[in-house]
């Protein structure tokens, strides 16, 4: 077995980094930015200190000070924080990684994303 370097390593279900960016776009999920690719970094929708896994649908591309500024905060709450701070989340990304998530097999994703797609409809 073969060491892959960092930018290919495997995330989930031959899914890189790299294969998440062409699905997703090398842009934030969070605040929309289009930073430098080594600025794009893995997030999880569900957080795995909440028993999130990493599988394809609960990733999500973000920038680097979104993904540390947001931590293990659910999802509507880090948008409130943002809409609080004036910026403006790209709710059109959330919603669609949040649908994505909503169709997992897992239930603990697929009931965490619903819940938050209708928290963020309230938004």
């Amino acid at each position: 077995m073969g060491c892959s370097s960092p930018r290919t390593r495997l995330l989930a279900d031959d899914m890189t980094r790299e294969t998440l960016i062409g699905r997703d776009g090398p842009i934030c999920v969070w605040c929309g930015r289009e930073p430098w690719t080594a600025d794009l970094t893995v997030e999880h929708l569900l957080p795995r200190s909440r028993r999130g896994r990493t599988v394809p649908e609960n990733l999500a591309v973000a920038c680097r000070a979104c993904n540390r500024r947001r931590r293990t905060k659910p999802v509507v709450a880090y948008v409130r924080a943002l809409l609080q701070d004036g910026q403006e989340p790209r709710l059109d990304l959330l919603e669609a990684a949040l649908h994505r998530l909503s169709l997992s097999e897992s239930m603990a994703h697929a009931s965490y994303a619903r819940r938050q797609l209708a928290l963020l409809s309230r938004l």
